[in-house]
């Protein structure tokens, strides 16, 4: 990918945001300041594409898969090119570059008493006695299927390639965020991807919930924690083309967009099961990617089996809960924000987050795909949904119930 024409890193914290954009009344959210997204209509040539963009702006970049353009356009003409864009008969959709942001809320030898998650003895978790079973069964699920080969993408922040429990398990990685590097500088994406997937029976650290899936490290957000959609759909495209069964979007933007979601429809269509964070706000406010139709949108439950106060929550569009708050997992062998700015340990140490709740998803996808249900995204989704614990909160604050591993695979 040409990384030199990707757009500016959004700042996460400590910058003030670009204002955001509204189009016929509607709050778009945080946008790319300077930048607008379009596709042509079915039937338009390349060059006729190019001559219609070179009368308003400069083009960025073009998103193959998608037949989307990036477009350069004066920052306080934005909102008037995008909306001249639209008009124009040629063009299919015009919209800005909106900003997505990591969904983590800062707050094996370590299985038995921090991973709750997995399995859920009723220990004590920083001052909190759990209930018996609020897990999703991973070992019993081991027992059935491990997600052997599975590849699962973690489109987040970055990876630490060089972590003891993760370093075996990357088999591809690429920077879509224009930062130099895949290593994850900020946390996230290695906090993510140890859920999924760090190496197990390796006497270290800690157990992945797929612990035979293998990871494909997509770089989509910068080393602030925040990111362009556009990078996001090249890292969605990108993760389907190179055989991911599984896409797990631990992120999230407010505004709807085309884009993204051609990116979503593109990638199930390939036969991914896409699983993304439904935010951190504590309130039914829509988040996307994740409530988008062809995407999982995941709640975070804590270790007394309840929804997590902070979790985002709809039972219209959040799809199932799993456990986000206080999850114990990997982060990177070197400094990191997460790790400067709050507290966090190198190496391991405890998150929370529904960024943290959608990876223990992707796990039970990644091991619902190795088991007899793999046969089809579809299939797959219907047993992640349809085999959850109705546990309280169901109907209310999400459609199927908080999921669960064993029963998915199982019989």
């Amino acid at each position: 990918m040409k990384k030199a024409l990707l757009v500016a890193v959004v700042f996460l914290w400590g910058v003030v945001p670009v204002k955001a954009m509204v189009i016929d009344g509607r709050d778009l959210g945080e946008k790319i300041e300077g930048r607008v997204l379009l596709k042509f209509r079915d039937g338009v040539g390349r060059n006729e594409a190019i001559r219609q963009m070179g009368r308003i702006g400069r083009i960025k970049e073009r998103l193959e898969a998608l037949d989307v353009w990036s477009l350069s356009v004066p920052a306080a003409t934005q909102e008037v090119w995008t909306k001249i864009l639209a008009a124009n008969p040629l063009v299919e959709f015009a919209e800005p570059d909106y900003v997505a942001k990591a969904l983590e809320v800062p707050n094996d030898p370590n299985f038995a008493d921090k991973q709750w998650g997995l399995n859920n003895t009723g220990q004590t978790i920083l001052g909190v006695a759990g209930v018996v079973d609020a897990d999703i069964d991973g070992p019993e699920a081991w027992d059935v299927a491990s997600g052997a080969g599975v590849r699962v993408a973690v489109l987040d922040t970055g990876v630490d390639q060089d972590h003891e429990d993760i370093s075996a398990k990357v088999v591809l990685d690429e920077d879509f965020s224009g930062s130099g590097s895949v290593d994850d500088f900020y946390g996230h994406g290695t906090h993510v991807a140890g859920i999924i997937a760090a190496a197990t029976n390796n006497g270290l650290g800690v157990a992945g919930g797929c612990p035979q899936c293998v990871i494909l490290d997509g770089k989509v957000l910068g080393n602030n924690g925040s990111g362009a959609y556009s990078w996001i759909a090249n890292g969605i495209t990108w993760a389907a083309d190179n055989g991911a069964r599984v896409i797990n979007l631990s992120l999230g933007g407010t505004a709807r967009s085309l884009t993204l979601e051609r990116a979503v429809n593109y990638a199930w269509n390939k036969g991914a099961v896409i699983v993304a964070a439904a935010g951190n706000s504590g309130s039914s406010s829509k988040l996307y990617p994740a409530a988008y139709t062809k995407v999982i949108a995941v709640a975070a439950t804590n270790n007394l089996d309840a929804k997590a106060s902070w979790s985002n929550w709809g039972v219209k569009w959040v799809d199932v809960a799993a456990p986000g708050e206080n999850i114990f997992s990997t982060f990177p062998n070197h400094p990191f924000v997460i790790g400067t700015n709050y507290g966090r340990a190198q190496n391991y140490d405890f998150a929370s987050g529904t960024s943290m709740a959608t990876p223990m998803t992707a796990a039970v996808a990644g091991m619902v795909w190795s088991s007899s249900w793999g046969t089809s995204n579809s299939a797959v989704r219907a047993r992640i949904e349809g085999k959850a614990d109705k546990i309280s909160g169901t109907g209310t604050y999400w459609s199927a119930g908080r999921v669960n591993a064993a029963t998915a695979v199982g019989p």
